[in-house]
């Protein structure tokens, strides 16, 4: 039975009604043209065939005698999670608001931790898909390679896989035939491996407070100097769900000439989006806001979320765009110089401590809960190229994740072929109108293209060689030689 990680646990433990850990693709098809016959119809009755492996065949294991865990489920009824649903003549926003209300809602732990649904009676005749899993089972970078798992490269490949078929992962160790002196050491390992943990949390928190002092290089402090920038409205169970694309090649292209990465692109983006949305809202900051961002950990890292969230602020209220990107990239370098310095153990028992505070305050009824961050945004990579699912274009694969406690908006960006799919998911009296954050994050880009568009925009320039003619003028002014030529062809 696979162990559950600390995070994994505090998945299950500290979910709500109001803050449910359900995470899962919105896919949009578009069914091949002269289909004969109903395509969600044949669609679900082929998935019907597909039998779920781990993670998705798992079930979730309490028990009073031994740590919590889930284990493999005997015979799982398939068709308890697999729905069939048609709406009448659908737009995107009907669409979205309907696939809200199912992510809403809490999945029943006395089976499969997960739904599927294939929905068709959209207006412009595409047929979308919506899957929910647990987020202890799973993580964003897991569940971007079991979708792709189950898509095609190839538009004549009819055959049909499932988004809950098995997702390659290192085999575990066994441990049912392990003697009693081995389950003692092996107790013992993780006992001195949990201290070990905790002295490095602490020792982390520190390095953190001395930073909000002005002191060293850390991360922040979490729950520091994070504005009020979306607090409205009371902790709901409620979500409000848009999106927008950014062409990748030509992000990656901007990047590469300011020296960025496609997260310190993205991030800039969406902080030039928000500062936008809030002023539209009469909520002009002050402060930058807090990011807390999930980073993907080592290899040796344990459980379903091999992941930590770490936050850190970005761009001040009146900075340029290459001023904000420039605090962005300093603030990002730190993060990879914690990972590097940090184990997992370590990274993720401080996730969880950190994560864990604002649910209980929450759960005890204190309403100015602690505010964390002010989004959260991940960018779990994503899909290459065009893919295909029974013949149909995958045309859209938007990401819809959590909205935990301590924020009340989470941003999730993955890639589908050559554009950078962006999901804006909210509590929707905390931000309002959440389709104008992603038009005004859409609008950021094209801002950003025109500033930083020319190479080296938001990096220091190089002082510009002396042409080779005003170095001979500048010799015979001083009375030099001129230098002997090398017999190395110079460097072009």
């Amino acid at each position: 039975m696979p162990a559950l990680s600390a995070m994994d646990l505090a998945m299950f433990v500290l979910e709500t009604r109001e803050r449910p850990f359900n995470i899962g693709p919105l896919v949009l098809l578009r069914p091949p043209e002269g289909f004969r016959g109903n395509f969600a119809d044949k669609l679900v009755a082929k998935l019907l065939k597909r039998p779920p492996g781990p993670p998705f065949n798992y079930g979730l294991n309490l028990s009073l005698t031994s740590m919590p865990s889930v284990e493999p489920l005997g015979k799982p009824n398939l068709a308890a999670h697999l729905h069939r649903m048609t709406l009448a003549d659908a737009s995107m926003e009907d669409l979205l608001a309907e696939v809200c209300k199912l992510h809403e809602t809490l999945l029943d732990r006395s089976g499969m931790l997960w739904q599927f649904y294939v929905i068709d009676g959209l207006a412009d005749g595409r047929v979308a898909l919506y899957g929910k899993v647990h987020h202890g089972l799973i993580d964003g970078r897991t569940f971007v390679m079991a979708m792709t798992n189950c898509m095609s490269a190839d538009p004549k490949d009819k055959e049909v896989r499932a988004m809950w078929e098995a997702v390659p992962r290192s085999p575990a160790k066994a441990t049912v035939q392990a003697s009693i002196a081995q389950r003692v050491m092996t107790a013992g390992a993780q006992a001195a491996g949990a201290v070990r943990s905790a002295a490095g949390v602490y020792k982390l928190l520190a390095e953190q407070g001395l930073r909000s002092l002005g002191i060293g290089n850390a991360s922040p402090l979490p729950f520091t100097k994070v504005t009020r920038a979306l607090d409205g409205g009371a902790v709901s169970a409620r979500r409000s769900y848009a999106f927008c694309t950014l062409p990748l090649t030509e992000l990656k292209a901007i990047g590469k000439a300011n020296g960025a990465t496609v997260n310190d692109m993205l991030l800039t983006v969406l902080d030039m989006g928000m500062h936008g949305y809030l002023g539209k809202r009469s909520k002009a900051l002050r402060a930058p806001l807090v990011a807390d961002m999930p980073v993907a950990l080592s290899a040796g890292a344990k459980g379903g979320n091999q992941i930590a969230l770490l936050q850190f602020p970005l761009g001040k209220a009146a900075a340029t765009v290459a001023e904000r990107l420039a605090a962005i990239r300093a603030e990002t370098g730190r993060v990879k110089g914690l990972l590097k310095k940090s184990s997992s153990d370590i990274l993720m028992l401080h996730t969880t401590l950190v994560h864990a505070l604002p649910v209980v305050l929450e759960r005890v009824g204190v309403k100015a809960s602690l505010r964390l961050s002010n989004l959260v945004v991940s960018n779990p990579f994503g899909i290459e190229g065009k893919r295909y699912a029974m013949g149909a274009e995958v045309e859209l694969a938007l990401p819809m994740s959590v909205v935990a406690a301590g924020q009340k908006l989470n941003i999730t960006a993955v890639t589908l072929g050559d554009r950078l799919q962006i999901g804006f998911l909210a509590m929707p009296d905390a931000v309002p109108h959440i389709e104008r954050l992603a038009r005004m994050t859409q609008e950021a880009f094209d801002e950003m293209k025109v500033a930083l568009g020319r190479p080296g925009a938001a990096s220091v320039p190089k002082p510009a060689a002396k042409p080779k003619v005003a170095r001979k003028v500048a010799r015979k002014a001083a009375g030099k030689p001129a230098p002997r030529r090398s017999r190395v062809p110079a460097k072009s």
